[in-house]
């Protein structure tokens, strides 16, 4: 994960052009301000591939009178027990007549159907809509400069050095690039058929047109998918990502954290994002042979950044994963595309009208291999040689209660479970409970935990939310875990807890939020010259006002955060 030091100064500029584009290039504010009122914080490539899917929604919406959970869910502002409200709202009054029968929907506010609106449709029941014969182009371009300047930067001649040494080991950390980085991102869609994209991008630091740069830009990713709805769903070649089950086996991109209940995998998915290792390269292709039924196939063959050394006792060459993506001095061009990373895999997925069941495959192999590491809690570490895992997801519901979850099985003959009941009646309550094992791993999970390895932890969480009354919502959820054996900073394995409650309450143009959080975790700690695992509380307490009433455009917002 990048980040810029200093203050940032950066500028998104987004050209849609010609052939019927029906979105303007206004309308990214309006979605980062979308997500910046409903508190949604993430990663700069997570932030991409979430603002890229919902301005994929806004030419292409979801129709409200036939869209699925599963679709529904990509609007992530919505809560689980929303999403169910909508479906129970449609199935027992009918197909919504106009979107503003929304507010009819228990849990729904005024600020909820706004956020909805750019995204969905009333759409025809029963019927799949007329394929628009549109292209839409987008061109993204954006530039980034950091200030003040890192060291990094700075030149000095030989003179400034005492010896040979100093000035060598100065110029393999000096970085060669101007002190702004740049992205160029294209993408083109022929109505819902044909996909095409490619994204150009250099971190600040990094230089253009050199030697080591043959596409004149560090990062060159691109992609060409092809959906229909006959026997091939979809076919991806190029940069994709791939997401299954509750991703104990494989999960790639954007993955809400744990005040969310339900992960809701999309299958294969063209990657747009800046990310430099977290994709596959190859091929993919999702076929549907029967009704309900779709076979997904894949290989990938890319290589990875990683800092290579040779393993003395073993006589070999080990390898630790870089996942800066940084490549702006010699040192950090040593560790670019270092080591090879192969995976292929298989997904069978079975959905039918009261329930969906999944069974899923994946190998992967790096060369060399990964290096396991000396300390006590990297006993366990995944070595990725030759490694094969299999599992099997559901999902199920009978009226308002919900089942899902996922079992997976290492070649270390080690096991990782997450099951999940959830109900959505007057109130939504979901208790999760995960268990995995320390021996198990694989490198592309990303599973509901403490932790995105998806090892050595077992936990409950219990998530309640409320609507007393229509514009006020109560959100609260508990969660315990522990583990089997160490953790980073956490010699002796112990359990821990986390708490949240938070208060919203909506009125017209103003908003109230009251939040409390409690954490405690194990964590070592010198005591009187004595090295000690003890618990670490950390509490947060949260109060914010936002008032839309001065002007149209116009939002005033105070918190008071301790």
């Amino acid at each position: 994960m990048k980040k810029s030091a200093g203050w940032r100064l950066s500028s998104l500029v987004a050209a849609l052009l010609l052939h019927g584009m029906a979105t303007t290039a206004q309308e990214l504010p309006d979605i980062e301000r979308l997500l910046e009122e409903n508190a949604i914080s993430l990663a700069r490539e997570e932030h991409e591939e979430l603002v890229t899917t919902l301005l994929y929604l806004v030419d292409h919406p979801l129709p409200l009178n036939r869209a699925s959970f599963d679709e529904l869910k990509q609007l992530v502002f919505l809560s689980d027990h929303q999403i169910d409200n909508i479906i129970t709202c449609r199935e027992r009054l009918g197909d919504f007549k106009h979107l503003n029968e929304l507010l009819l929907v228990t849990g729904i506010t005024l600020q909820d159907m706004e956020n909805t609106r750019p995204f969905i449709e009333l759409g025809t029941p029963g019927k799949r809509p007329v394929t628009r014969h549109r292209v839409t182009r987008e061109l993204l371009v954006r530039v980034r400069a950091t200030r003040p300047l890192q060291a990094g930067y700075e030149r000095y001649d030989r003179d400034a050095f005492i010896d040979e040494e100093a000035y060598e080991k100065y110029l393999a950390n000096r970085f060669e690039g101007p002190p702004w980085g740049t992205m160029i991102k294209y993408r083109i869609n022929v109505a819902t058929t044909l996909q095409a994209g490619i994204v150009l991008e250099n971190d600040a630091g990094e230089n253009y047109f050199s030697r080591d740069q043959e596409t004149g830009f560090d990062y060159l990713s691109a992609h060409v998918a092809w959906s229909t709805p006959r026997l091939v769903r979809r076919l991806v070649v190029g940069d994709y990502k791939i997401q299954l089950g509750q991703g104990l086996v494989a999960w790639n991109g954007f993955a809400v954290g744990k005040s969310s209940d339900e992960k809701v995998a999309r299958g294969v998915i063209p990657d747009t994002s800046t990310d430099e290792n977290d994709f596959l390269r190859g091929i993919a292709v999702a076929l549907r042979p029967f009704r309900g039924m779709t076979t997904t196939l894949f290989v990938s063959s890319k290589r990875t950044d990683a800092r290579v050394r040779e393993n003395d006792s073993l006589n070999a060459r080990e390898a630790t994963i870089d996942p800066t993506g940084y490549h702006r001095n010699r040192a950090e061009m040593e560790r670019k595309h270092a080591v090879k990373e192969f995976s292929s895999g298989m997904a069978i997925d079975y959905n039918h009208d009261y329930f969906r069941v999944g069974a899923h495959a994946l190998y992967y192999n790096f060369t060399p291999p990964l290096r396991v590491g000396e300390q006590p809690y990297q006993q366990y570490n995944d070595p990725g040689t030759r490694r094969l895992l299999a599992a099997i997801s559901y999902k199920a519901g009978v009226a308002a209660v919900h089942l899902f979850g996922e079992t997976a099985i290492s070649d270390a003959r080690a096991l990782a479970t997450v099951n999940g009941i959830r109900y959505s009646g007057v109130f939504a309550c979901t208790v999760i409970y995960r268990r995995y094992d320390k021996r198990y791993s694989s490198y592309y999970s990303n599973g509901f935990g403490e932790y995105s390895n998806t090892s050595n932890e077992e936990g409950l969480h219990a998530s309640v939310e409320v609507a007393p009354l229509r514009d006020l919502v109560v959100n609260l959820y508990h969660d315990r875990f522990r583990y089997f054996s160490p953790r980073y900073r956490a010699t002796i394995p112990m359990g821990g807890n986390e708490t949240l409650g938070e208060i919203t309450y909506r009125k017209e143009r103003h908003e109230w939020v009251a939040r409390f959080k409690h954490e405690c975790r194990p964590e070592d700690a010198s005591i009187d010259g004595d090295s000690r695992t003890i618990s670490r509380v950390r509490q947060e307490y949260r109060l914010q006002y936002t008032c839309r009433a001065f002007a149209p455009r116009l939002e005033t917002r105070t918190r008071l955060e301790h």
